[in-house]
């Protein structure tokens, strides 16, 4: 073959490969948001810059990572009282959407340390006093089962109900030491909830774990995005078993960080099931762009050090500031309610106004309505959370903090609408989405007609219509490529087939 011949066969070759490139099933979006760094207080950005220059993730990684933290160790202390007159905890839900290799598992790591020490601490104070209370629940329980069996000392109910009453109350067992779970199912939560201590969160560096689990399949999903919304409003929690097991928890916080790869976040954040819950509106979700090929070598200077250091001697100093407990109970909250200055109530009037406005037909935010009608409460409790870490003992919101808040705020909203999500997308598009991924990871041949499709894939797919259809879309964007003729798949003779376009190089699919 000369060189002219083997320069047109690798053309040839080279133009084959860009036309059958997979094109994503979504509309990307490649304009980023920067996140505002500028609008948090001085420590947090210092520590948020410092953390940057130390593990070099995305900026706005670092700062998920550092708002999350702060959002847990705070969210017990105080509750935000609304111009409306309505109390309502401060507790942030944060969804952070990224790449393998980006680094987020090393940002939370970082700063939960000063979480998972302040842990250790509390396992050995519970370790001494969990065997104190097994010793006073032996002493209660025999003299409770004599009061009960001796039937000369105490011959009738009203003896037996009088002696009762003077034993007192069953010794309460220490709460259990945990602060912080990755990926729990509803009633393990609630029963940590139940027994442990009262502020609690969700953190996943791993996110998918959660998100694919056993709390998120079809039979349970509407149950625990319910459940998951009604902590984040602090409406009463119940949970009913079979039985007669009632589960009914009142004064309890929950924070969330949940980092997941683009592939997951699309199913979950697409899913007209969640958003019809309203957990998607009560998610402060970041996606920003990959920093691979960016991070050489660097030394982290030591005011980098210096300030992370800093940022978590202050998480360690409001995690020992005692909790508001309700008189009588051992972690039921009972917090107090910050209250805005006037010039606070005054720019929050205008942001709501404002987001009301951007909801109208043809308004900025027309999109995403549910997380718009809840962006001025986000934006309070972002402040809150600012606020109390400048000061725990804060009684009134100053204006500095709304201020800051109203720009993360408008900055979540920005990623929300960018990223197309919400629920608005075209259910074709999501099975098609479903259906490629079964065709990557569970088809083995290379090629596939519509039969094997409606027989053996999704159970959605169950008809040679919907498979048409659904086949049209993965072939206008180059998933699928039909074949002429007839094609021999899985030992039978088929006419309608399409050869399968694998990614080269690459088998994660990113989709915005």
């Amino acid at each position: 073959m000369s060189r002219s011949q083997i320069t047109q066969a690798i053309e040839e070759d080279a133009v084959e490969i860009i036309q059958e490139k997979p094109q994503p099933l979504r509309k990307q979006q490649i304009d980023y948001n920067e996140f505002p760094i500028n609008s948090l207080p001085q420590l947090l950005k210092e520590a948020v810059l410092g953390l940057h220059d130390k593990i070099q993730a995305p900026i706005a990684i670092c700062a998920q990572s550092v708002l999350a933290v702060t959002n847990l160790v705070t969210q017990g202390h105080a509750d935000i009282m609304l111009p409306n007159g309505q109390q309502r905890p401060i507790s942030c839900f944060f969804l952070t959407i990224a790449e393998s290799g980006e680094r987020k598992s090393s940002c939370d790591y970082e700063v939960l340390k000063v979480v998972e020490e302040y842990e250790a601490k509390l396992k050995e104070k519970y370790l001494i006093e969990w065997e104190t209370y097994e010793n006073a629940l032996a002493a209660y329980t025999s003299v409770r089962d004599t009061i009960l069996k001796d039937k000369k000392k105490y011959p009738d109910t009203n003896s037996k109900k009088e002696a009762l009453n003077q034993l007192g109350k069953k010794p309460t067992p220490p709460l259990t030491p945990l602060l912080k779970c990755p990926d729990p199912t509803l009633e393990g939560l609630c029963k940590l909830m139940k027994e442990g201590i009262p502020t609690l969160g969700v953190f996943s560096s791993e996110g998918g774990q959660f998100i694919g689990g056993y709390g998120m399949k079809d039979d349970n999903k509407i149950r625990t995005a319910a459940a998951f919304s009604n902590m984040w409003d602090s409406e009463t929690i119940k949970i009913v078993r079979k039985g007669d097991d009632i589960t009914i928890l009142l004064g309890r916080r929950l924070a969330m960080h949940l980092m997941v790869q683009p592939n997951i976040a699309n199913t979950f954040l697409s899913d007209p099931v969640l958003k019809d819950q309203g957990i998607l509106s009560r998610l402060l979700v970041s996606s920003p762009k990959a920093a691979a090929g960016t991070r050489f070598y660097n030394e982290a200077k030591d005011t980098s050090i210096k300030a992370v250091e800093k940022f978590k001697l202050k998480l360690n100093e409001i995690l020992h500031t005692p909790l508001p407990i309700k008189e009588g109970s051992t972690n039921e909250l009972k917090p107090r309610a910050i209250t805005l200055s006037p010039e606070s109530i005054e720019l929050y009037k205008e942001f709501y106004n404002d987001i009301e406005k951007s909801m109208a037909p043809e308004g900025k935010f027309e999109l995403i309505k549910g997380l718009a009608n809840k962006l001025p409460e986000h934006v309070l409790r972002i402040a809150a959370t600012l606020a109390l870490f400048d000061d725990i003992n804060i009684k009134t919101l100053e204006l500095r903090y709304v201020k800051m808040a109203v720009k993360l705020g408008e900055y979540y909203a920005k990623e929300t609408l960018r990223l197309g999500m919400e629920g608005n997308i075209d259910p074709n598009i999501l099975l098609a989405e479903k259906l490629r991924d079964w065709l990557l990871n569970n088809w083995e041949e290379d090629n596939i007609s519509l039969p094997d499709i409606y027989q053996r894939s999704l159970n959605k797919i169950n008809t040679k219509a919907i498979a048409t259809k659904i086949v049209s879309i993965l072939e206008s964007h180059r998933w699928l490529r039909k074949n002429e003729g007839i094609t021999i798949i899985n030992g039978q003779v088929r006419r309608d087939t399409w050869k399968i376009i694998r990614p080269r190089g690459n088998n994660e699919i990113r989709e915005f």
